[in-house]
């Protein structure tokens, strides 16, 4: 390439003062000798007088051949490959040293260059390497800026190193001639906001856009050209956001929202709750599920409800964001927001999945919290990481004994030493991991802290699915925000129908017992049948008074210890507790 580079600049009519290689746009530079000899070869057969008007006639590129602009010369050259069979694409630039703007462009065929080999095969790795579309080829237009502001070609090399396609529509699948036109691309949105996926998308087009000659359409283009206007569009999406949120607050003085910004002012985490979110968490506030599993908008951010269960048995919602991403960043900003709307007030037991960085974030922002790990997702795990112990006669009985049957921490304890010899389970097994935060999953250190028999994300998750007729994977920002609201509101109206079946009808009694009585009149119908159930199961169980020489009334019922206490209450029910916990 130096000798070329040279010659171009030889000629005073061209403004190459001191002309540099733009890092930024350079692409592979062409040492082989050979690509210099097919360049200068085209350029011996341009400079041929005679065959200048021949190269007129049929529309092939010249060398002195010129142009208003830069672009004008690309597309010129772009119809010219697509007639010949080829795809091209733009190449390194020159730039002048004084003024820093370009003063030369390279215009290659798309099978310039090889492919690099330096790769993990360096690492010792496999790498599994696509197949080559590149030959090294040589063919190319060198176009110059003049003094007078024309572009004019200084170089035109035609031969290549593979062949050229015939059919013309190979050549439209090439991806310098796949172009999309405007009406297309509209179309494509139009469809998109329709809710129309780009497999169905594709189709559609393909039918109505049959008979123009254009590309077929392909699911992959629809993809594409949807993602670049949605990065395009994240913006304004935002500022919808924002005005949407800004009008709700002119309806609800309760209501609350706060955004994340990144150093260049783009949206990564945004947190809302309403005043009614704000209500509920005051009153049943003191078990919280947090999960991040649910992405349900075409950014992928994770959607995060705080979520609880009311005194209808129902999941509800204390406020919800979106977040950037799963790191501890991410979660700190998210709770922190959380508790500034929540005007400090930590719930009692917070349940989530076993994510590390939301495990540290949680420890910072809720140091006196129980933070107890989803126990579903233990049961999937166990299945996952288990697989060797399960090969070994007898473990699952010792497993199970163990982890259910053990009558007291220190017997639990005691136990997994047990376990951990006769097994050989060694300390980077991921149940001695587990062992090492045992206080967060296993039962026995959960007896005596409230959860509100939740012990999974399950609320959570039934929360997400309640959703999915509001939204999906493809919704805008702005739109999900509003659809979200839109479902709050219908969850809403199910926690308001419940109110009124409790407040316009009266409990069936199957006892004659006053406990029965005063349940009906305090409980919701959800609770009262869980009570009613459980009273009806009591019948059959026989109670023997113990008599241990104590002030407290204690009785054995079936495997258990029922124990009724004053401790220092001189009138009023005495406290009742049982050895189950429950």
């Amino acid at each position: 390439m130096t000798d070329i580079t040279d010659e171009i600049c030889k000629d005073d009519t061209f403004i190459f003062e001191d002309m540099e290689i733009d890092p930024n746009e350079q692409l592979s530079q062409h040492q082989e000798d050979g690509g210099s000899q097919q360049l200068l070869h085209g350029h011996e057969l341009a400079n041929d007088p005679q065959s200048q008007d021949e190269h007129k006639l049929e529309r092939i590129p010249y060398v002195g051949m010129e142009f208003p602009d830069e672009e004008e010369a690309f597309r010129f050259y772009l119809d010219y490959a697509k007639s010949r069979g080829f795809g091209i694409r733009r190449g390194h630039i020159y730039r002048s040293s004084k003024s820093q703007l370009i003063t030369c462009r390279h215009f290659v065929c798309d099978k310039e260059g090889s492919k690099c080999m330096k790769d993990k095969r360096q690492l010792e790795k496999t790498v599994h390497r696509r197949r080559d579309t590149r030959t090294n080829c040589q063919a190319r237009m060198v176009v110059s800026k003049m003094k007078s502001g024309l572009w004019t070609i200084k170089t035109f090399g035609d031969a290549h190193n593979h062949d050229l396609l015939t059919s013309p529509s190979k050549v439209l699948k090439i991806r310098s001639h796949r172009h999309i036109s405007d009406t297309c691309r509209s179309l494509m949105e139009a469809l998109h906001k329709s809710r129309v996926g780009p497999s169905q998308m594709s189709r559609i087009l393909n039918e109505t856009l049959s008979n123009t000659g254009s590309a077929q359409i392909t699911r992959e283009d629809c993809s594409n050209h949807l993602r670049a206007v949605r990065s395009n569009n994240i913006g304004q999406e935002c500022m919808a956001i924002v005005k949407f949120f800004k009008e709700k607050k002119l309806n609800d003085d309760f209501f609350f929202f706060d955004m994340d910004l990144d150093e260049f002012g783009q949206t990564r985490s945004v947190f809302w709750a309403d005043g009614r979110c704000i209500m509920a968490y005051s009153e049943f506030g003191d078990v919280v599920v947090f999960d991040t599993t649910y992405q349900t908008n075409r950014f992928c951010f994770p959607f995060a409800p705080f979520v609880g269960v009311n005194h209808h048995k129902q999941s509800i919602l204390f406020g919800c964001a979106l977040i950037a991403d799963e790191k501890e960043e991410s979660f700190l900003w998210v709770f922190q927001t959380w508790m500034k709307c929540m005007l400090g007030k930590h719930p009692q037991t917070i349940i989530t999945d076993q994510d590390l960085a939301m495990g540290k974030a949680i420890a910072k922002v809720f140091p006196n919290s129980g933070h107890r790990l989803c126990s579903w997702h233990i049961g999937r795990n166990s299945m996952k990481y288990l697989v060797d112990l399960k090969n070994k006669e007898g473990f699952m009985g010792d497993y199970n004994n163990w982890l259910h049957r053990s009558a007291s921490i220190e017997a639990f304890e005691s136990k997994w030493g047990e376990l951990k010899a006769t097994y050989n389970i060694d300390d980077k097994h991921w149940l001695s991991k587990m062992y090492e935060i045992r206080h967060k999953w296993v039962f026995l250190y959960w007896q005596n802290i409230f959860t509100a028999g939740m012990t999974s994300t399950q609320r959570s998750e039934s929360i997400n699915s309640f959703f999915d007729g509001f939204v999906n994977s493809q919704t805008p920002l702005d739109e999900f925000v509003m659809q979200y609201d839109k479902a709050l509101c219908a969850r809403r109206n199910d926690e308001e129908n419940e109110d009124f079946k409790t407040l316009n009808s009266m409990p069936n009694f199957h006892t004659g017992h006053p406990i029965e009585r005063h349940a009906g009149e305090v409980y919701t119908r959800a609770v009262f049948n869980i009570f009613q159930a459980e009273l009806r199961e009591s019948d059959s169980m026989l109670a023997e008074r113990i008599r241990d020489g104590t002030d407290h009334g204690k009785y054995k019922v079936c495997n258990h210890i029922v124990v009724f206490r004053r401790d220092g209450i001189e009138d009023g029910e005495p406290i009742a507790t049982c050895s189950c916990k429950n």
